[in-house]
């Protein structure tokens, strides 16, 4: 009975980080963006990379709070290490949208510029 816990726990821990690892692919070409780059960047993928990453960190605050007020409670370690972890998932969907609001205004200012100059 404990093989199967342990199997079940170590499958959810791989889909975790798989789910993450995607989520973060999503968004890729957003954080390696150059500033001389003129190709096109899907708006849709980055919109699902964020909201999977969003999804994440509320289902790991769920996790780490709910079962609070249960029976069954999370030990402390657990409870602090998924809040690190939760403060690094935010902070990186926070440098993602920040660098593709500057691509999108940067763009924006490039496309008026090209327009009205001779």
């Amino acid at each position: 009975m404990n093989g199967e816990s342990d199997s079940g726990k170590a499958l959810n821990i791989a889909l975790t980080a798989l789910v993450i690892i995607f989520a973060v692919w999503l968004v890729s070409p957003f954080f390696v963006l150059d500033e001389s780059d003129d190709s096109r960047i899907n708006s849709y993928r980055l919109f699902f990379g964020l909201m999977i990453m969003i999804g994440f960190v509320g289902k790991s605050l769920w996790d780490v709070l709910a079962p609070q007020g249960l029976a069954k409670k999370v030990s402390n370690t657990k409870a602090i290490i998924l809040i690190a972890l939760i403060i690094v998932v935010l902070g990186f969907v926070v440098f993602t949208v920040a660098r593709a609001v500057s691509f999108y205004l940067g763009s924006a200012v490039a496309s008026d510029a090209s327009q009205f100059l001779p």
